[in-house]
């Protein structure tokens, strides 16, 4: 799901409180929706408390604390490690509850690689210069970037040392 279909959502919860989402907060890769009911008393729901996510949001009725998390702003400008600008912040995209990857500009960046600020900052992140195959099996392909996500699998396949290798 994209960040950008979430801002003025519909949210209920299975108790019955219901509200709309005023913002979505991120600390780290975790999301955060604040949301006002009709009263435009806020409250705080976790993202991993979300059961559905359709045309309204669906959620257990757990209700978090305030987080100290910093807003998602889209439209805000990328810059990479070098000053370069990349273009601006157009949508994140999410899956388990988190962010996943980034699209600044024309291209898609993993969320691990960004630093969000008043400005996007995307590091220099390795990438791979040739698949990574295990017993004929592609597990990587060539050009994918080197996350954690990416390393933790590969240390499951036991293809760590491969995979890190193939970034040289």
């Amino acid at each position: 799901m994209k960040i950008s279909q979430i801002f003025g959502k519909r949210i209920k919860s299975a108790g019955g409180r219901e509200g709309y989402v005023v913002s979505v907060n991120a600390v780290g890769l975790s999301l955060f929706f604040v949301c006002a009911d009709e009263g435009e008393r806020e409250f705080t729901v976790d993202m991993q408390s979300v059961i559905s996510l359709g045309d309204s949001i669906l959620y257990d009725g757990k209700v978090c604390g305030k987080k100290a998390a910093a807003p998602v702003r889209l439209g805000r400008a990328g810059f990479d490690m070098r000053g370069n600008y990349l273009g601006n912040l157009e949508d994140f995209t999410v899956l388990g509850g988190k962010l996943k990857t980034a699209k600044i500009g024309k291209k898609n960046y993993p969320a691990e690689g960004l630093i969000l600020g008043d400005v996007i900052i995307v590091k220099d992140l390795r990438r791979l210069k040739s698949d990574v195959v295990k017993g004929g099996t592609t597990l990587f392909k060539k050009g994918a970037y080197v996350t954690d996500d990416v390393l933790s699998e590969a240390a499951t396949a036991g293809e760590y040392v491969q995979t890190t290798l193939k970034t040289i």
